[in-house]
């Protein structure tokens, strides 16, 4: 083999790849960013590395994929409690419309950023104000992101009018084409906030460049009702009637499906990005994920914002999307946990268009990798790998974390990103902010 940049010798290797291998003693060698080989450690112990890396006692699997999530909103973590989701919405958008600005999401999508790296996520999907705020906040960091122009109808914080919104996104899809960490989608908010004309011509935006289109969708009751009151269909359906509903579309949400939902999900090939902590938090609901998978959708994990559901851990996502299927059908196998870990690697990857380059360790495929301390009380034994990477492995665990095979976290220390700098200033506008909240709670 052709001398390489790293080469991670004697770890337990999870690879996620076709053969679902998993390679007790395992290594994987990476040259250019780039997964150069993928074998057991005698197998590439002779390779020349620039650097070699003795992993033994730790796991080496894919980076996790964050399939659905809103960066910049950690500016706001907390500050809303205790409404439903519609209250909850209009009650945040009140703080947004005061404190969001281009450098503010950025502030708050680098804070973001170091919180997913640090557990372990390489990759996510981003529907905020400011998309190029995030994007160059994940530049900076390293970090792989799928993001894009957002469409509303009403003039958001951001200072695009409705009427210019396509413009600035045919701008911003121009701009950032060519950024290998960056993937360029189309995100309208949901189908009650952006009208039928709308949501067509965001669509015709994804289509001109062949991208993802992405929406929430179904994610409460009271949607699910306005929506039918308006235009005489499920949000679903809505999709489905508009044109909308195709292998390149992928859902957040769907907590509250009917039987004709299943029915154009499945035919159309659309992904749904399950989102268990903040369905929880918010009282929307519990998807029913397992009919789902029964039914041959595929189904990406989220955590959704660190506003809506306080953390952006996808461990914690992991384990309450096995256990609450577990749970309401009374079933203790419903819900395998290798299929829990594709949710968050393989399948993530495929929702998002990148089946073909990250969510498993094999040739070929970008090198974003992630490495976890087993020799820990609370890790030891380990006799069902993947039951312990759903219901064991938590965050802490995380040693270090590789996107496109730069180090964006080693032995704990992130590399990309000054978190001292983000949390001091984060402090201070935090302050800000809550000063705000509280002028506007009754006396």
């Amino acid at each position: 083999m052709e001398p390489v940049d790293t080469l991670i010798l004697g770890p337990l290797v999870v690879t996620m790849d076709a053969g679902e291998r998993i390679l007790d003693t395992g290594a994987v060698a990476v040259r250019e960013g780039e997964i150069a080989a993928v074998g057991t450690r005698e197998e590439l112990a002779g390779c020349e590395a620039a650097e070699t890396i003795d992993a033994t006692g730790r796991l080496l699997m894919p980076g996790l994929v964050n399939a659905h999530t809103h960066l910049g909103d950690s500016l706001f973590r907390s500050l809303v409690e205790e409404l439903p989701l519609e209250a909850w919405l209009e009650r945040l958008w009140i703080s947004e419309r005061e404190f969001v600005s281009r450098e503010s999401v950025e502030l708050g999508a680098r804070l973001s950023l170091a919180e997913m790296i640090r557990s372990g996520t390489t990759c996510a999907l981003d529907m905020f104000w400011f998309p190029e705020a995030a994007a160059d906040a994940a530049l900076g960091a390293g970090f792989r992101l799928v993001t894009g122009p957002i469409f509303f109808d009403f003039d958001g914080p951001d200072g695009v009018s409705v009427e210019d919104r396509i413009a600035t996104g045919e701008r911003w899809l121009d701009r950032y084409a060519e950024e290998p960490l960056i993937t360029p989608c189309v995100q309208p908010h949901n189908a009650l906030t952006v009208s039928p004309d709308g949501m067509r011509a965001a669509r015709g935006l994804a289509d001109r460049d062949g991208i993802l289109f992405h929406t929430h969708c179904s994610e409460t009751a009271t949607e699910v009702r306005q929506t039918i009151e308006r235009f005489g269909r499920t949000p679903v359906a809505h999709l489905d009637e508009l044109g909308i509903l195709d292998a390149r579309t992928v859902l957040a949400h769907c907590v509250h499906l009917d039987d004709d939902d299943f029915v154009r999900l499945r035919r159309a090939g659309a992904a749904v990005l399950h989102n268990p902590l903040s369905n929880l938090k918010l009282g929307s609901g519990i998807a029913p994920v397992a009919r789902m998978l029964e039914e041959g959708i595929p189904v990406a994990l989220g955590t959704d914002g660190p506003v809506s559901s306080n953390d952006l851990d996808m461990w914690t996502a992991m384990r309450f999307a096995g256990l609450l299927q577990r749970g309401v059908h009374m079933d203790p196998v419903i819900t395998p946990a290798l299929e829990i870990v594709r949710m968050a690697t393989t399948v993530g990857a495929e929702a998002l268009g990148l089946g073909n380059r990250v969510g498993q360790l094999a040739e070929g495929y970008r090198a974003d990798l992630i490495l976890i301390d087993l020799d820990r009380p609370h890790l030891t034994p380990m006799y069902d790998v993947y039951g312990h990477l759903v219901y064991t492995v938590g965050r802490d665990d995380v040693r270090s974390v590789m996107v496109d095979g730069r180090w964006a976290m080693r032995d704990r220390a992130l590399e990309t990103i000054d978190e001292t700098t983000v949390l001091a200033k984060m402090e201070q506008l935090a302050a800000e902010i809550e000063r705000h909240a509280a002028r506007l709670e009754p006396a």
